[in-house]
């Protein structure tokens, strides 16, 4: 585990661009469209309802307000999915020494998106039965580990979704601890510096106008902390599967 999160600290520090810039390019535009689309949304459509904390993103109330939140987030979840496709494509072609262009990294993302959203849904799915239960959320590791570098499988070697899922099974045999190991790393990663970023003020707390601008500030920040730290991510579990896979079974 030591090695891998090594190895893809030094690929960060030696290829910034292609570990980074995929995310930048997806996550930049989405950051800033969510702060443009709040804005005008409550000073015109919404102008008479109350701005939750955090704005549209976060609405609970209101049947406008809670689906312009469904909208905004079913377009960050598949911009998501293009940035950390085309996030694994580039490290990967990086970490084999065949660095690719920003435009050859988000070439697959888009082209292979349908599979993409066919696993995300398949995890989205099982993960909520699963957490139905105590038995079930006991489960949630086992199945980290057995398909977490699905995704991976997927792109690298360019097959479907279901194969992509039946070939993590099977190349994760005797492998799983250490990846779960590093997504342990990762989670507590992320909770201690989300730990720093501001709350969003709450509503009594200043003018309309003010609380937007601070939770737009937010915002900004948040994407420019979760940047490097989901390229990290993708590119210890990129590195981790590069490796594994030319073991012998």
């Amino acid at each position: 585990m030591g090695e891998t999160l090594s190895a893809a600290a030094a690929l960060m520090r030696d290829h910034p661009r292609e570990t980074m810039l995929p995310l930048l390019a997806v996550q930049a535009p989405l950051v800033i469209g969510t702060i443009l689309v709040t804005i005008l949304l409550y000073n015109s459509v919404f102008l008479d309802e109350m701005y939750p904390r955090g704005g549209i993103t976060g609405a609970s109330e209101g049947g406008g307000q809670v689906f312009a939140l469904v909208v905004v987030v079913a377009i960050a979840v598949v911009l998501g999915l293009v940035g950390q496709a085309a996030t694994i494509v580039s490290v990967a072609a990086a970490a084999l020494g065949k660095p690719v262009s920003l435009t050859e990294a988000l070439d697959p993302a888009f082209t292979r998106l349908g599979g993409l959203i066919v696993l995300t849904i398949i995890f989205a799915v099982v993960g909520a039965l699963l957490a139905l239960t105590i038995v079930g959320l006991a489960v949630i590791p086992f199945l980290i580990g057995r398909f977490g570098i699905a995704y991976q499988v997927y792109l690298i070697e360019e097959i479907g979704p279901i194969e992509a899922l039946t070939r993590s099974w099977r190349t994760m045999n005797g492998n799983m601890l250490r990846l779960i190991a590093i997504v342990i790393v990762g989670f507590v990663l992320v909770v201690l510096i989300g730990l720093l970023v501001p709350v969003s003020p709450g509503p009594e707390s200043m003018s309309r106008g003010g609380r937007m601008a601070i939770d737009a500030l937010i915002q900004i920040l948040q994407g420019g902390v979760a940047i490097p730290l989901t390229a990290f991510a993708h590119a210890a579990i990129t590195l981790y599967y590069l490796r594994i896979r030319e073991e012998p079974s």
